[in-house]
């Protein structure tokens, strides 16, 4: 109990380096940049393809044409999972790391990535859940009350929306920390909120960086995101080795190696 205790009391101290995700993603990035560039490709491609196909069959008359625009739209997201996944996780091996670790097999790396695979899906499909339901309960709650008091009803809207955002905010985090630790889908959540909590300004900041470098990315249409996308997977996983202050030897691992 002691010792649960004190991890407790040590998980809010986590601090992201924010000063070191950028040369550590480049450093990252050098070691197999088409390996990130034909993963970026792949998923670019196949979502774009499957909404083009889906946009041009929702212009038909067909109502079987219609139901296969929605299934293709639908199949726009596992297709997205999967090779983006499949980004932050080669982007969190290749980031340096001052300890080394055993190399797994080619069965067990396998088998690991299926595992992340089905996480990522229960932990999507966990947020989509609650995400979509708030903006469900927000629109109730304020169509109830607009009845009795608009204004009530705005102010309602407006606390819920807030919520709604930081919540959203707080689970900025989650797919990363669930690749990079192995958590299963609440424990990524959890872990993301107190993450988010005790760094507020460095994520505000890292998704200012974010967007910042995919703003670029986009100036350069296609052959941009191919860069900006795989540089933004590995800043998402530079920030998950997060450090402890005042400890020394967190404190050194901070520098790239």
């Amino acid at each position: 109990m002691a010792q649960f205790s004190e991890t407790r009391d040590r998980r809010p101290t986590e601090r992201i380096p924010l000063t070191t995700i950028i040369p550590r993603a480049w450093i990252g990035f050098s070691q197999a940049p088409w390996r990130f560039v034909g993963l970026t490709a792949l998923m670019l491609i196949t979502v774009t393809g499957l909404s083009l196909i889906s946009r041009d069959l929702q212009q038909g008359e067909e109502w079987w044409q219609s139901a296969i625009s929605d299934v293709l739209f639908v199949a726009t997201i596992p297709t997205m999972l999967l090779p983006l996944v499949a980004l932050l996780h080669l982007a969190d091996q290749l980031l340096p790391s001052i300890q080394s670790t055993p190399q797994d097999e080619p069965a067990q790396e396998r088998q690991r990535l299926r595992w992340i695979f089905r996480q990522t899906a229960a932990l999507v499909m966990l947020e989509g859940v609650i995400l979509i339901g708030g903006l469900n309960m927000i629109r109730i709650i304020g169509a109830l009350i607009a009845r009795q008091s608009g204004v009530i009803s705005t102010v309602m809207l407006l606390v819920g929306g807030l919520g709604l955002i930081l919540w959203t905010l707080s689970q900025t985090l989650a797919l990363p920390l669930l690749v990079h630790h192995g958590h299963r889908p609440l424990a990524a959540m959890e872990h993301s909120r107190r993450l988010v909590q005790s760094n507020r300004l460095k994520v505000l900041a890292l998704l200012g960086l974010l967007i910042g470098v995919n703003l670029i990315g986009l100036m350069g249409a296609f052959i941009g995101l191919l860069l900006s996308i795989p540089f933004s997977a590995l800043l998402l996983m530079a920030s998950c080795r997060t450090q402890k202050p005042w400890v020394k030897d967190s404190r050194r691992n901070m520098l790239p190696t």
